[in-house]
């Protein structure tokens, strides 16, 4: 019993293996030979590739490449069953997954080589024809692994430009980080500054308030006891009054034996009251005139005020800057937020104003340092400071190092430029004539002068060194400016 049916089975797939053949011929478009791409049926009932039937119209007789009907592109249909049939067949074929060459279709030879000028497959009869003429040829397999090696290497070089920017993320990631702590931090301390400002107000309030109440307890003590002994001699003059008319009803004799003494009494207390005197009003001028500006004389003399900050974005590692923005000293390298304008490779730092115009002026207290370096700068471009610190890089500075006993400036010749033992420098900046200039500014003496273009804004410029020898950390600090309030009248 089993023998019959596998004969039957047998037969069956020798019958489906014999109409393989056909079918596909039947899956092949009439015009190209290749299996249906979006087959399309025209009124006749004939299919061809979509794209090949509008090739063959491109002349602009619209007829039926097979049997010469007249058709239109209106008329094309989608034929989605024998798309399906076409996909069916190919996916089992595995010629999805693996296509392999088509036959040239000038001359219908399997293509060998790769023409480099065009970017196309050709074939013997292709690679001497007209066409092709003095192109650069490459074997199929060997252009292949010339292209996947290229290929390769952009793969590679995708994926480390990926690693890239996956690193530039991770730098925003830290600075959005930053940026919160830095917010919260930034947040108490203005909050803390104005507290301070808040502080001296009320203070300043309540001195102002107390003076007040003092000054009206003892003038209302004074007008009291001025009104209490007014009210005395008041009294006593009525009293008088009183006595003179009852001296008035006496005799003769006893009015005039009286009469002596009576006046002498009566010239004791005739006296004029004593007149109110100047000053008994308080003094409104005092209390409300120019208040604010009065206030905010005496808050100038408590405020410590610098020509401009020290910008602790740009600080390097090394440098600690202090809350005031004034001040910043050489602690040992931390790990700091990534950001451009910060110096990676020197403890170094730049002010927060720049400068591009007109004369300008500071000076610097170099706290007892001993490697230290001050001038301007030139601001920051691309991604990463110069390595080397010079004229030629955009920095003018002089400089002092331990062990020397004179510091220099930073131009190609570096000549001697003073004695090392500066404690406190003058700078001066002419931006209109190109001057740098420095000075001692206890003894009053020049140091050195560069006569540049600068070329743009500058910047001030501090290099702070390390401490020698496990020495405490010292300091490098922007002077405060002496302010003086002009007063002018308004023409």
């Amino acid at each position: 019993m089993e023998k019959p049916s596998s004969s039957s089975s047998s037969g069956s797939r020798s019958s489906s293996g014999s109409s393989r053949p056909k079918l596909k011929e039947e899956l092949l478009c009439p015009i190209c030979y290749e299996p249906f791409r979006e087959a399309v049926t025209l009124c006749c009932g004939h299919n061809f590739c979509k794209g090949c039937v509008s090739k063959s119209w491109e002349n602009g007789h619209h007829a039926c490449p097979v049997c010469k009907e007249n058709s239109s592109l209106e008329d094309l249909r989608l034929n989605y069953t024998l798309n399906n049939l076409v996909e069916l067949i190919l996916k089992e074929e595995g010629q999805r997954q693996s296509p392999g060459a088509a036959p040239c279709p000038v001359h219908g030879e399997d293509p060998k080589f790769f023409c480099l000028e065009d970017k196309e497959l050709v074939c013997f009869a292709c690679q001497n024809s007209k066409q092709h003429q003095g192109h650069k040829m490459r074997p199929v397999r060997e252009a292949a692994a010339d292209f996947r090696a290229k290929l390769a290497n952009m793969e590679s070089s995708l994926r480390d430009k990926a690693k890239d920017f996956g690193s530039v993320r991770r730098s925003y990631e830290s600075i959005s980080r930053h940026n919160e702590a830095e917010s919260a931090r930034l947040e108490r301390q203005v909050k803390w500054e104005f507290e301070k400002l808040h502080k001296f107000l009320r203070d300043e309030e309540q001195a102002l308030l107390a003076q007040l109440r003092e000054e009206t307890r003892r003038k209302q003590d004074l007008i009291q006891g001025k009104m209490e002994q007014l009210l005395e001699e008041s009294q006593a003059l009525l009293k008088e009054a009183g006595q003179i008319q009852t001296d008035l009803k006496e005799d003769d004799y006893t009015f005039l034996k009286t009469h002596k003494n009576r006046k002498r009494r009566i010239a004791c207390t005739a006296e004029e009251p004593e007149a109110v005197p100047l000053g008994m009003l308080l003094d409104v001028a005092k209390y409300l005139g120019s208040l604010q500006y009065k206030v905010w004389k005496k808050m100038l003399a408590t405020i410590t005020v610098v020509p401009f900050s020290l910008d602790p974005n740009s600080a390097a590692g090394w440098l600690s800057v202090s809350e005031d923005l004034s001040s910043v000293s050489n602690r040992g390298y931390t790990l700091s937020v990534e950001n451009p304008e910060r110096f990676t490779s020197t403890p170094c730092i730049l002010g927060s104003c720049g400068f591009s115009e007109g004369f300008h002026t500071w000076e610097v207290d170099l706290g007892g340092l001993t490697n230290w370096r001050v001038g301007v700068s030139r601001p920051h471009h691309g991604s990463h400071w110069a390595f080397h610190h010079d004229s030629r890089s955009g920095f003018w500075y002089i400089y002092h190092i331990p062990g020397k006993d004179e510091c220099r400036a930073s131009n190609a010749v570096r000549s001697e430029a003073a004695p090392g033992n500066i404690r406190r420098i003058r700078v001066e900046l002419d931006c209109t004539e190109g001057e740098l200039s420095f000075y001692d500014a206890e003894l009053r003496s020049h140091i050195y002068t560069f006569h540049e273009k600068f070329g743009g804004v500058v910047f001030p410029y501090f290099y702070v060194g390390g401490p020698q020898g496990g020495a405490k950390a010292k300091s490098l600090r922007i002077c405060p400016l002496q302010v003086h309030v002009r007063e002018e009248i308004l023409v």
